[in-house]
């Protein structure tokens, strides 16, 4: 695999849509009811016929659902777990992934289209004037991310955050509780490519925001009292984790986390909860898949 060479925007080559797959996750954070009806109506204004496939509780199924069609791109509307899903299941010679923003971070969205996040205006601008764009990822075992990895006790957080995407607060204060979050049991050393060290309770391994620059984002949190943590947690609760207080940042391409105290780690790849072995590392894979953007050239 060659690491030599940067994410690129490129156009993409005399591509022309022809017919469109369409996987919808109803249960993103801002994905209407009727997103069918709307992104039908989009395309057949523009005169391309689509197969919808509705992600039920496999969004890898829908995806293959989808492969099995003819078609020429194919189009995720969902939050960043569904369009990770859609670009892990996808080979490199299939047709490439056009993100439509349905969740509620939108953070590789924002990465792929820029500041514009109007799905409807995504879905039209890529369709007249289609540009491919190269995209990394971190990679860990055999997993991979696209957003970003959260390491530690405060992955715990993963569940009352989706109560109150979801405006549950009485169930996000029982999650919260549930969670534990806040123990001060999972120390991590970390060693970045760089020759960076870190101890820390609590990590984030983020692809970085810059087409122009891949790589890591290595955020670290150290606190010295149950009550710096719970800050941090919160903040990490309401907010982008890498806005949290107290966190000390670096940049990597290659990372490796130890457990300090225990046999796995724990942690979240995009969302999506997994255990680590005790020894982990994390590697960027800079030329990961492809996606049409509404970037310009």
């Amino acid at each position: 695999m060659n690491h030599t060479q940067d994410t690129a925007i490129r156009p993409a080559t005399a591509r022309s849509v022809s017919r469109a797959g369409v996987v919808i996750n109803p249960n993103g954070g801002s994905v209407p009811a009727d997103g069918r009806e709307i992104i039908d109506a989009v395309l057949s204004g523009m005169g391309v016929p689509a197969h919808f496939e509705i992600v039920d509780h496999d969004c890898e199924a829908a995806c293959q659902r989808v492969l099995e069609q003819d078609v020429d791109i194919i189009i995720v509307w969902g939050g960043d777990g569904t369009v990770a899903c859609a670009l892990n299941t996808l080979r490199s010679d299939d047709p490439p992934v056009l993100p439509l923003p349905g969740g509620t971070m939108n953070m590789l969205h924002k990465f792929v289209h820029g500041a514009d996040l109007d799905p409807g205006t995504c879905l039209k601008t890529v369709l007249e004037n289609p540009v491919e764009m190269d995209i990394a990822a971190g990679e860990v075992l055999e997993h991979r991310f696209y957003v970003g990895a959260l390491l530690g006790g405060l992955t715990r957080l993963a569940a009352p955050r989706e109560a109150l995407r979801n405006a549950d607060l009485l169930q996000a204060v029982t999650e919260f509780g549930e969670a534990n979050a806040f123990g001060l049991d999972t120390p991590m050393r970390c060693l970045s490519d760089t020759g960076a060290r870190q101890d820390a309770q609590a990590l984030g391994i983020f692809l970085s925001e810059d087409p122009a620059r891949p790589g890591f984002d290595v955020l670290a949190t150290a606190p010295e009292s149950l009550l710096d943590l719970a800050y941090t947690g919160l903040t990490g609760l309401l907010a982008d984790w890498r806005n949290a207080w107290g966190v000390e940042r670096g940049f990597a391409s290659r990372v490796d986390v130890e457990a300090l105290e225990s046999s796995g780690i724990e942690a979240t790849l995009d969302g999506e909860p997994v255990t680590l072995p005790r020894h982990a590392r994390f590697t960027l894979v800079r030329k990961a898949a492809r996606v049409l953007t509404a970037r310009g050239t």
